[in-house]
């Protein structure tokens, strides 16, 4: 049977602690530590080859991202970023990885290859929210200027387009900004999508047209959103108080409450059956949580789930949507029965606002050691570049006058002498740069490698294709040792002058392979 998990942390640092719990027991399963993460900046490296979990979390005071697997209580990988990162967002089937500043910059990276495909200006104000649709089609991008844009991510993968890239549609009908953005499950030609705003206001969009279909009224701003699974309503988390309760010590408390909206309705006809209708198409408006919803004249009673006494932050469903995690700015996680809207189990591990809340199937690392012969290899993930794949000349950097190479992480500068002058000497160098070039392109490889070997359906691969996969991956191995090598000589040898250590044959060839195994993947 599977075991239903959530993951949660939170942006205080006085916190920096990220658990893992069982949703129906409520028992810590896992800690996370040196981490504090703003709101939506934690992502699941999503894994449909069974392979070891990993998640992803940007660090609210620095440009840094720390990297953790679910084997292990510490750090698995950090390593800087081009800015800081205060959204976050991974793909569906864990290849992609988005981030968002708060100059309104979108870079977006290929997890197994830490590539950078593509930097650019997406809005004129901070970004705070990101999104994949359910296919990977669509990277939907929300921000502080009130605007909703939907991007197609083949066109953001086009490393050829050197323009910025134009969305594919821009909703510009909220007046303030945009708190949260859940589509839905369908392929993008029959998807619908929800946005929310500190306005007071949800929408629903068609994704294959653009068009708005509804607009939900509650009377206090949203701050997040929660959205069934099959589409039968959606759950909108309120950031101010909606009423006042008098408690037994005759103490006013504020009711922060979370609405729930039907999208599907029952209908009486005047033939005396009753039928059901969706909720959508003729841009109409609902009122939510004013004394009763009402659409059209007729009003009905409100759906709410009463129990915060603070601003509620992040929502989350599990899978069938039949329980609720909700979390506030004061560190309280509660979760809630969905059909009776009754609270079962409060959390209160965390010490401050809860910044993100993720439901997930228990992944095969936390099993027992009794369960498991031996722990699953973990999904493959390389350090982030920080320079864009398009501005990468044979697989190495561009050095220009704005651009030095000793300024990408990648190169390792020894720091035994000038290392200033010596970076610039390196740089200088058309052996360095060519030779660094092919071992970039080596170790990209290796990884495209690795993750080839295993993305495989489940089918089991044949002896000769094994073989000839290990024969390749050791080809590639000694061919990275023997450029690690010589870059090592290079940068031991004196600052000035550097004599090369390679020929011009072993950089010919090196740099034939590198284009003939482009042109391969090119076409």
């Amino acid at each position: 049977m599977f075991t239903e998990l959530a993951l949660t942390s939170s942006s205080d640092a006085a916190d920096g602690t990220s658990y893992i719990w069982n949703l129906h027991t409520g028992s810590v399963l896992g800690s996370f530590k040196q981490n504090v993460s703003p709101s939506n900046s934690l992502a699941l490296v999503h894994n449909p080859r069974n392979l070891g979990g990993l998640f992803l979390s940007s660090q609210a005071d620095k440009g840094m991202m720390h990297v953790y697997n679910f084997q292990k209580d510490q750090v698995f990988m950090k390593f800087p970023l081009p800015d800081k990162i205060i959204c976050l967002a991974t793909s569906n089937r864990g290849t992609y990885c988005v981030g968002g500043t708060e100059s309104g910059r979108i870079h977006i990276w290929e997890i197994a290859t830490g590539i950078l495909h593509r930097t650019f200006d997406a809005h004129y104000k901070k970004i705070t929210v990101l999104r994949f649709s359910a296919d990977d089609t669509v990277l939907f991008s929300g921000s502080e200027d009130a605007v909703v844009h939907v991007w197609m991510v083949n066109a953001l993968l086009d490393d050829s387009q050197q323009d910025s890239p134009a969305p594919h549609y821009s909703w510009t009908d909220h007046t303030l900004s945009i708190t949260d953005v859940q589509p839905g499950v369908g392929r993008f030609h029959g998807s619908r999508v929800v946005t929310s705003s500190l306005d007071h206001t949800c929408k629903l969009w068609d994704l294959s047209t653009g068009t708005l279909l509804t607009t939900f009224l509650f009377p206090t701003k949203i701050m997040a959103l929660a959205f069934d699974r099959a589409e039968r309503f959606f759950l909108a988390a309120s950031g101010a108080p909606a009423s006042t309760t008098t408690t037994a010590s005759n103490q006013e408390e504020a009711d922060y409450l979370i609405y729930q909206a039907l999208l599907y309705k029952s209908k009486h006809t005047q033939q005396g059956y009753t039928t059901i209708e969706a909720v959508d198409g003729d841009a109409g408006l609902e009122q939510i949580g004013l004394g009763g919803a009402k659409r059209n004249g007729v009003r009905g009673g409100d759906l709410v789930f009463r129990g915060h006494h603070h601003p509620i932050l992040k929502l989350a469903l599990n899978f069938d949507g039949s329980a609720l995690v909700s979390g506030d700015n004061k560190g309280h996680l509660m979760v809630w029965d969905v059909a009776s809207r009754q609270m079962v189990r409060e959390i209160k591990q965390h010490k401050g606002a809860i910044s993100s809340i993720h439901t997930l199937i228990q992944p095969a690392d936390l099993y027992s050691n009794t369960t498991l012969v031996e722990k699953p290899k973990l999904s493959a993930i390389t350090q982030f570049k920080r320079i864009p794949q398009s501005r990468l000349g044979e697989g190495g950097p561009e050095v220009s006058g704005n651009n030095s190479i000793a300024d990408d992480p990648m190169i390792r500068i020894s720091t035994s002498t000038s290392g200033v002058d010596k970076a610039a000497i390196l740089a200088s160098l058309p052996e360095y740069q060519l030779v660094e070039s092919a071992r970039r392109a080596y170790v990209g490889a290796r990884g495209t490698m690795v993750a080839t070997a295993t993305s495989g359906s489940g089918a089991v691969a044949s002896s000769s294709s094994s073989e000839h996969t290990a024969q390749q991956y050791a080809a590639l191995e000694q061919m990275n040792r023997e450029l690690e090598a010589k870059l090592a000589a290079m940068m031991s040898s004196a600052p000035a002058p550097i004599q090369p250590v390679v020929s011009e044959s072993d950089i010919s060839a090196a740099l034939s392979s590198l284009r003939t195994g482009s042109k391969r993947r090119k076409a």
